[in-house]
Order: C-alpha cells, then sequence, then structure tokens
C-alpha cells in the first residue's frame, strides 16, 4: 500500500491545519439535531476534501462516536471503509457529468430508504464538472431532501458551481497546508516508518508539492526506496534544485553578471534538474524571504513568472530563461537600490548678532579699498551685462509641517515599496537638534525602515531638506495602541 493511502486521515483528529472546520463537524457529529443536509468541501487539491467526505458519512452513521470521530470498528463505519454498502454512493463529476447520469444515479435512488445505513450519503467530487442541466436537475432534490439523505460536494473550483446550489450547502472553505505543518506531518510519518531524513530535505518536498498533503507524501514514498531523505536524494530523484543553488542565482542576478548567470543556467540544465520546477521553488523561496530584499525580490518574482507563462512555447526550457533575464538585465530601471547623491559639505558661518546663519549668509559682502572709476560712454554709464550670483535659497520651514516634509522626502524616495508603505505608516513626530522621531505602525513598515539602505538614503534626503546633518530615531507602536494614544491627548 502506497503511503498516500496508508496515511490517508481515518478521524477528524488527524487532519491537519483543518481546525476551524474540524471543531464544528465534531460539534455537529456529537449533536444530531443540528446536522445538515447539504455539505460543500472547496479550495486545494489534495487537503483532504474526499477524506473529509467519507469521515461525514462516517460519523453520521457511526454506531460508536468517540468524541465526534467515528470509531472505525462498528460495523456501519467497516462497510464504509470497504465500500460495500449501498447506501454510501461515491460519484466522479468529471466522468458523469449529464443529466441523465444525475437522473439515474441520484435522483431515482434517493427517494428511497437506505438498506443498511442510518442515512444514504452521496459524495460528488469535483462537482463543478457537471453541466447546466444537471445542476438544474439535482437542485430539487438537494432543496428538499428527506432526513436519511445527505449530499457532501467537494470542488476546487467553486466559482464554477452555481449560486443556487451554494446557498443550499453548508460551505467549508479548506486552507493550504503551511510548510512548518506540512513538515512536521512528513516526520511523524518518517519516524513511524524508521527512514532516515534531515529537516532540510523534508522542506524542499514541502516546497514543491505546493500545500497538497498527498503530493508531499507520494515525494517521501518515492525517495523512501532509499532509506534516506537527505537533500542529495531528493535533489536527484525528484530533479529539484538545493537552496543554495537558488540563493547563487539570485546573487548573480543581482550583480548584474550576464555570463555567470547564463554559465549556471546551463550548468542547472546539464544536471537534470527540472527548470519548469527551478522557476516555481524560486517564487517560493522569494515569497519566504521577501523582506530581506523587498524590491529586488518582487521583481525577481514577476521574473520567475513570466518564465513559467512562456516555458510551454520553447523546445529547449532554457532559452525561455535566457530571454527573459536579458529582457530584466537590459531594461533601464533594474536595479532597486537607490542612486547615490553626491552629498554636499556643510559650510560653518559664523552667525551674526540678531541675524540668523542664513541671513548672514544671503547678505552681500561690503567692497573695501578705493573703487575703480565708472567707464563713461556718451555721457552714460557703461553697464556691463554680467549674471547676478543669487544668494543661497533659506530652507523650507517645517517646524509645524512634519506632514509636508514626510510627503516631500518620501516623493524623491526611489523605492516603490517603501514610498507605499511608508506614506500612511511612519509618523514624523518631532525634531530635538538634528534627530528626528519617526514613529511606525506596521511591523512591515518597521522592517521597511530599518532596513540600512533605505535609512542611509531618508537621512540623506532630510538633510538635504533641512539644510543640516539629520539622523532618524524610530519607534515601532501597535497601530491600535497608538490611535488610541492619539484619542486620549
Amino acid at each position: 500500500m502506497s503511503l498516500a493511502n496508508k496515511y490517508r486521515p481515518k478521524t477528524f483528529d488527524e487532519m491537519i491545519w483543518q481546525e476551524h472546520i474540524i471543531d464544528i463537524l465534531k460539534a455537529q457529529m456529537q449533536s444530531r439535531d443540528v446536522v445538515h443536509h447539504n455539505y460543500l468541501l472547496f479550495w486545494p487539491r489534495w487537503t483532504w476534501k474526499t477524506s473529509s467526505a467519507r469521515l461525514i458519512a462516517k460519523a453520521l452513521n457511526c454506531l460508536d462516536l468517540q468524541n465526534g470521530n467515528p470509531c472505525n470498528h462498528c460495523a456501519n463505519c467497516e462497510l464504509i471503509n470497504n465500500g460495500t454498502s449501498l447506501d454510501y454512493v461515491e460519484i466522479d463529476a468529471a466522468s458523469h457529468t449529464g443529466v441523465d447520469n444525475i437522473r439515474e444515479e441520484i435522483i431515482d435512488k434517493a427517494s428511497y430508504p437506505p438498506t443498511t445505513l442510518k442515512k444514504k450519503i452521496y459524495v460528488i467530487d469535483e462537482v463543478h464538472m457537471l453541466s447546466k442541466w444537471a445542476f438544474n436537475a439535482l437542485l430539487k432534490t438537494i432543496e428538499e431532501p428527506k432526513w436519511n439523505v445527505c449530499f457532501i460536494f467537494a470542488t476546487t473550483e467553486i466559482h464554477r458551481v452555481p449560486d443556487t446550489i451554494i446557498s443550499r450547502c453548508q460551505v467549508f472553505n479548506y486552507k493550504k497546508v503551511p510548510d512548518s505543518a506540512m513538515v512536521s506531518h512528513l516526520e511523524s510519518i518518517c519516524k513511524q516508518e524508521n527512514l532516515q531524513y534531515t529537516e532540510s530535505a523534508l522542506k524542499i518536498i514541502s516546497n514543491i508539492s505546493e500545500w497538497c498533503v498527498r503530493d508531499a507524501v507520494k515525494y517521501v514514498d518515492q525517495v523512501s526506496i532509499l532509506w534516506d531523505l537527505n537533500e542529495e536524494n531528493v535533489a536527484r530523484f525528484l530533479w529539484v534544485a538545493w537552496e543554495s543553488i537558488i540563493k547563487e542565482t539570485l546573487q548573480d542576478i543581482k550583480e548584474w553578471n550576464r555570463e555567470k548567470i547564463f554559465s549556471r543556467l546551463d550548468t542547472i540544465s546539464s544536471q537534470g534538474i527540472d527548470l519548469s520546477q527551478f522557476a516555481k521553488q524560486a517564487i517560493g523561496y522569494l515569497d519566504q524571504h521577501l523582506l530581506e530584499d523587498t524590491d529586488f525580490f518582487l521583481k525577481c518574482s514577476e521574473l520567475f513568472w513570466n518564465i513559467i507563462s512562456t516555458i510551454r512555447r520553447y523546445p529547449y526550457p532554457i532559452v525561455a530563461y535566457k530571454i527573459e533575464i536579458n529582457k530584466l538585465l537590459n531594461e533601464n530601471n533594474w536595479s532597486t537600490t537607490s542612486p547615490k547623491v553626491e552629498t554636499k559639505p556643510v559650510i560653518e558661518t559664523k552667525p551674526t548678532e540678531n541675524k540668523t546663519t542664513w541671513e548672514a549668509q544671503a547678505k552681500p559682502q561690503e567692497k573695501k579699498g578705493i573703487e575703480e572709476p565708472k567707464q563713461i560712454v556718451n555721457n552714460e554709464e557703461k553697464v556691463e551685462n554680467k549674471p547676478i550670483e543669487s544668494a543661497p535659497s533659506s530652507p523650507k520651514d517645517y517646524s509645524w509641517d512634519f506632514k509636508g516634509l514626510r510627503e516631500t522626502v518620501l516623493s524623491k524616495l526611489n523605492k516603490p515599496t517603501a514610498q507605499s508603505n511608508l506614506k500612511d505608516q511612519a509618523i514624523i513626530e518631532k525634531k530635538e537638534w538634528n534627530i528626528l522621531d519617526i514613529t511606525v505602525i506596521t511591523a512591515f513598515a518597521k522592517t521597511l525602515i530599518e532596513n540600512e539602505e533605505t535609512q542611509k538614503t531618508l537621512e540623506h534626503l532630510l538633510s538635504e531638506e533641512l539644510w543640516e546633518n539629520i539622523s532618524i530615531r524610530i519607534t515601532f507602536i501597535k497601530k491600535e495602541d497608538y490611535l488610541a494614544q492619539k484619542m486620549w491627548l
């Protein structure tokens, strides 16, 4: 027996990361008076939807419920587990799409009472595949079902299910299983099967399975023939890349080293790594480490998404990589770093009495010595057309307009992500000498502004705007706490 079937959930408690559904179903099974007649289970593939349908069927007919879970030992549970009961029917909608199939399999038979079980259960998998006329024929039956009949629908594309069907069902939205929960589940299976494993290898399997539990268990089953699940065996048998290869490729792109990038891609291809899967792995890695270099990683995510979209059009997938990467490197604004601006030296001037420093600079100096006589031509003074040197402009006074200062500085910041997120989530509170206090009200804004490169750029722009060397001091307060403080002030 394959590991995917061997470790299929036999109780609600064995379903990982679906507690929001498990608690409701267990409570309903324990209180039979509130059991619904129709259930609709949807969202990603292989997240226990069909297994849940079977568990609901067993729980509704179980003779010895265990805290809302089917016992799997009574006669009714055994009949459903073995598939020998005429009262439990599983239908694949992909092969029974027509109205005649629905009429023969369900409508005509649902009117008869169950023979062995307490309730007749109809499970329709991939229900979105039914035709419009099949849905219309089924509608009346599920709208007013008999007390001893229950319909359970499962689908991955709920938008293709008519609203009339959805409105007559209890809908359960299954969540994608995150990496941490997936790795823990795979570790449990490896321990029960006495398999040697490394956590990094299980993380690779979790990544390429795209939150699908059955896929992840299938990959473990495939590599388990070696009795050692390490990175090398997983990469070699599943044609996937190590995380270090992804990091090195991204670093080459960031360094704009075209020759090195293309050489590395040729090496990856020659090692037998599935290039389509490599692009998906890269996107998964970028999503997990997005806050490390947000703008660059978002640009790389778009790059790999374009590769996935176009790779099928090329007989040699490596060509799709080189074309898209070449486009990225040829863009004028491909770099996410802010341009370096030469800092202007600050000229120290002695303040005059009752005059500000800037007024003292703006005052023209008095000429010393004997003035040269003016040249007179035709009894008129000859005026030389020399350009008049303008005095340095005074800095704008932002003493009470910190909002205007923030908007001005952010408009000059060459980081779109930082611009949009700091606009409403970073507030300039006060200025003490050359220190500017900034309060951020979200964790994401805090991460952005604490980035060394972004912080230096902001300090430089603020110094230019205020005509003095500015340092920023960052304080993080949760949004709700910040608003509460402002209400009491």
